[in-house]
């Protein structure tokens, strides 16, 4: 699941979703050392995890997924009914 750094002293949240923990730390630490100069993190910043945008954590949307069993449930009804 994708990382992102949040920053509490200025608000900011990373641009950009990072695979591993360790490469949103080094963002992290460089938004640190660039804006705030190199100051030590406050309560609240740090890394958290963050889903895709497309697809949350499933291989299909939710949505898509539910529409898929109630359209399976109808037809598995309709065949039984016969």
């Amino acid at each position: 699941m994708p990382h992102r750094y949040t920053c509490h002293q200025c608000r900011t949240v990373a641009p950009r979703r990072r695979a591993h923990i360790e490469d949103a730390e080094d963002d992290q630490q460089a938004h640190r050392d660039a804006a705030h100069g190199g100051h030590a993190p406050i309560d609240g910043d740090g890394i958290r995890r963050v889903h895709s945008d497309r697809r949350g954590d499933s291989i299909l949307p939710r949505h898509t997924l539910a529409a898929a069993l109630v359209l399976l449930a109808l037809v598995l009804a309709n065949c039984w009914g016969r």
